[in-house]
């Protein structure tokens, strides 16, 4: 009883752990993050012949996504609700479609496991970087019960092996043991499969070619551009993030670090 209840409580500190990394970074988060384009392009491709459509952005955050998704979609999409658990991130989200003349929109405070809206109600769902922080089980029954027949559901994210492949997984001490959080591609397959209503219509895989400076690098790790970061202790950080410095001054020239990202998309029909 008491091994649960330390699990229990253990999972409580890191969803409260989380929680306030995303209020804190909330008004610096869209300076720090890379948004990639290619995902939002086959999205649209994919609900090409479409239009009047309603649809959702869980886990939106600041809005990043939301904003060229609604952009590159325009007129055929009447509605887009963003939903998210941080109300910090929202304000960021809400002021930058401001900024940007975006009025198509309906913000929900909401956690992505029972969101405030009807049964067969949306035409599309999607979810970029987001995943890791669900309840992965809750999230696709409950994306399932709000899409409706022939909906698609779109989850942009990255593999715990692509994760110990880019930069940091690499370069960066103890980066791919903190982060438990991510998923396996069949981890993820079993858990649609076992989802009722869900099919999963296709995979796709992503590679970008990056390039930054180790000043850049170091300033991104500093402010926590990853929530896996927050799950160091000070001290750890602060001596994984000076092994990773001589890692890359080892390795690049550190005004051209390049490296290669990897995402994977799965479209899912209901």
């Amino acid at each position: 009883m008491k091994k649960k209840e330390n699990i229990t409580a253990k999972s409580s500190n890191l969803l409260y752990q989380i929680e306030n990394h995303f209020a804190e970074i909330a008004p610096r988060y869209r300076k720090l993050r890379t948004t990639d384009m290619e995902p939002i392009l086959f999205i649209e491709k994919e609900l090409s012949g479409m239009d009047g459509l309603h649809g959702a952005d869980i886990g939106c955050g600041a809005g990043r996504y939301s904003l060229r998704l609604a952009k590159q979609l325009g007129k055929k999409c009447h509605l887009l609700y963003c939903i998210d658990k941080s109300e910090h991130m929202l304000i960021q989200l809400k002021n930058f479609f401001v900024e940007h003349s975006i009025k198509h929109i309906k913000i929900l405070h909401s956690d992505a496991h029972k969101v405030p809206l009807e049964t067969d109600s949306l035409d599309f769902i999607v979810s970029f970087n987001a995943v890791h922080h669900f309840d992965m089980p809750n999230f696709l029954k409950e994306t399932a019960r709000v899409l409706k027949s022939k909906s698609r559901l779109f989850i942009y994210t990255r593999l715990k092996n692509q994760n110990e492949r880019n930069v940091w997984g690499i370069h960066f001490p103890n980066f791919t043991d903190k982060e438990t959080r991510l998923y396996e591609l069949d981890e993820l397959e079993h858990m649609i499969e076992n989802t009722l209503n869900m099919n999963l219509k296709s995979i796709h895989f992503f590679e970008y070619k990056r390039s930054s400076t180790l000043a850049r690098l170091e300033e991104q790790a500093r402010e926590y551009h990853y929530s896996t970061f927050r799950l160091f202790s000070k001290k750890k950080f602060n001596s994984s993030l000076e092994t990773f410095k001589k890692n890359i001054i080892e390795n690049y020239n550190v005004n051209n670090v390049t490296w290669n990202d990897y995402n994977v998309l799965l479209v899912i029909e209901t």
